[in-house]
Formats: C-alpha cells, sequence, structure tokens
C-alpha cells in the first residue's frame, strides 16, 4: 500500500486522472483523494507505512519501573519457597502490587522489554561468610599478587572434581511433544580428576587411580614443580583437609624456595577459575558421553583432556570475568 500511495503521486504529476489510477490499483477513488491531499498538506512522508500503536499496555511506565525493582528482589521475600522467578510468579505480583492481570505471553514480552531473559543461575553456598570473601579480595589478593611479581612465579588454581558415568545430558532437536530419549549407562561409579590452570592458558592435569589423600595431593604439586624446573610456583586452592594436611604443609615447607601455598576463603568455588574447567569438560566435552565402564570412562576422560590441554585459549577463558583479570 505504502508503494501505491508514493506511484499514485507520480502518476497524478504525469496528469493521470483521479479515476483512472483508482482503476489501476484497484482502490476506490476516494482513497486516493485522500493520499493526494494528505501528499499536498503534509508532504510525501504523510504517506510512508506506520506501525499500528496497539493497545494501550494495561501497566504503565511508573508501574514497569517498579516491577524491574522487585524483581531484583528474590522470590522468597514475597513469600514463595525459593528465589527464583517465572512468567507465573510475575503474574501473581502484578496482581498483588497493582490489581491488574496480564496473560504469560504479555508478561514474557513485558520482561524482554526491559532487558531480562530466562538464565540458569550460579550456585551460591549459604554457609559462604560474605565478609571474609571481601577480605579475601581487598587483602589476601593483592598479597599473592606481590607475592608473584616478588619470585616472577607462575600462578596455578588447583581443584579436585569427580566424574560419573552417567553424564550430563545437553539440548537436542526434537519433534514438539514427543521428548527424545538418550541411552546411557545406568551404572553408577566414576573417577577423580585433579587439575591445576594458569591465566597464561597452561593446565595440567591427572587422573586418580584412588581416593585423593594428602599424599596424593603431593605428588601432584611435585608434578607442577617438575614440568617448571626453573620456575617458582604459586598454587591457591580451597581449604580442602587434604591440602592443609600436616604432610603437605611439610611439602611447602621443605620447597619454601620454590613454592608457596594459598587458601580461597571457604564455600568460595566462585572464586577458582578451576571450576570452570569440570563445567567445561562435563557439560559441554562429555555430555552425553557413552562410556560404559570405568575404564572406558578413564580413556574418554584422559582424551578430552588433553584435548582442553592442547586449547590454551580456552583455558584462558575461564578466567574472563573474574577477579583475577
Amino acid at each position: 500500500m505504502e508503494h501505491q500511495r508514493f506511484r499514485a503521486i507520480e502518476l497524478r504529476k504525469k496528469k493521470w486522472s483521479v479515476q483512472d489510477i483508482a482503476y489501476a490499483f484497484r482502490v476506490h477513488r476516494g482513497s486516493v483523494s485522500r493520499w493526494l491531499t494528505k501528499s499536498r498538506r503534509q508532504g510525501a512522508d504523510a504517506l510512508t507505512r506506520r506501525k499500528a500503536p496497539g493497545a494501550k499496555p494495561k501497566i504503565n511506565v511508573s508501574e514497569q519501573k517498579k516491577l524491574i525493582l522487585y524483581l531484583k528482589q528474590p522470590a522468597t521475600v514475597y513469600g514463595f519457597e525459593n528465589p527464583l522467578w517465572d512468567c507465573s510468579r510475575v503474574g501473581w505480583l502484578i496482581r498483588n502490587k497493582f490489581g491488574k492481570n496480564l496473560a504469560i505471553s504479555n508478561i514474557w514480552e513485558l520482561l524482554r522489554k526491559h532487558g531480562l531473559t530466562p538464565q540458569m543461575p550460579d550456585r551460591r553456598a549459604i554457609q559462604q561468610d560474605k565478609t571474609l570473601v571481601q577480605k579475601w579480595l581487598t587483602e589476601e589478593w593483592p598479597k599473592i599478587q606481590a607475592h608473584c611479581r616478588r619470585w616472577r612465579a607462575i600462578v596455578y588454581f588447583e581443584d579436585e572434581a569427580g566424574v560419573s558415568l552417567i553424564p550430563e545430558l545437553g539440548k537436542t532437536w526434537a519433534p514438539r511433544g514427543e521428548t527424545p530419549l538418550v541411552s546411557v549407562t545406568g551404572a553408577k561409579g566414576g573417577l577423580s580428576v585433579t587439575s591445576a590452570i594458569s591465566p597464561s592458558g597452561r593446565l595440567l592435569f591427572r587422573l586418580e587411580k584412588e581416593k585423593v589423600t594428602g599424599e596424593l595431593h603431593i605428588e601432584f604439586l611435585q608434578q607442577i614443580l617438575d614440568r617448571h624446573r626453573n620456575r617458582k610456583i604459586i598454587v591457591i586452592e580451597d581449604r580442602a583437609p587434604i591440602h592443609r594436611a600436616g604432610v603437605v604443609k611439610q611439602f611447602v615447607e621443605n620447597h619454601k624456595n620454590r613454592i608457596a601455598q594459598y587458601f580461597l576463603p571457604s564455600y568460595s568455588p566462585e572464586l577458582n577459575p578451576d571450576e570452570k574447567t569440570w563445567n567445561y569438560l562435563k557439560n559441554k566435552t562429555l555430555k552425553a558421553h557413552q562410556a560404559q565402564t570405568k575404564e572406558q570412562l578413564r580413556i574418554l576422560v584422559l582424551a578430552k583432556m588433553r584435548s582442553i590441554q592442547r586449547k590454551p585459549h580456552i583455558v584462558k577463558s575461564f578466567f574472563y570475568g573474574s577477579y583475577v583479570t
């Protein structure tokens, strides 16, 4: 229709009659007259296509701003049993605060309009002491950085994780209403993996054959030292008992001219970039794996960890957005 309106103006300038233009476009001559009058009075731009304004929103701009502020609080503040927000809960909030009813589809569009998206939240331990975390970031981390500069050392973040025979499943395409099935082993079990990563993209790891102890942790620390015979090492890890065992402290003391050990605050895995190594391994490279036995899983994990090890840019990405960078 926009094209017809502009074409009608051109044809009128070429001395076409209003009746002939209407006949050519199969419209009423009154429509053509309105186009010509509007163009003459308001200019040709008045004939451009305009999006219909649509229905007036049920909740006004002021109410929308208040709603976004409400949603920044956990849902438990409003009596729900968990802190997560979904569209039905947002609908309840709108009815409770503004006395208005919105369809789920309208709520979805409203949240999208204000830049909100459905996301998987990160976990945060209730037992975490936020004061200690802040103190560690403002006092301990600068101390580690100064130690690193003084030694010209390589910093490694270390952690252990278990890999299960029962895999994590991702998403796949399938016909609507037909939930796909993935065949995996029902056998329980798995293996432990120890790894350490540095901001420069280095990854060292070891597949454990038994439960990790202080003595086995010493072997891994020795592996790091052997890998860098002419460098000093700073290892940052959580406060697990095996990391703080007496034999480990004695080992660090015996090699204090080459290695230093620092501990993260309790219940603060988000401060350890090495946690992202396990997330990448389990939820990306081992997603829906088909290993049936521990030996098959061992071979598969070894191959996947070596693959990550050969990609320093992937290891570096584990540090993006963290306090380390």
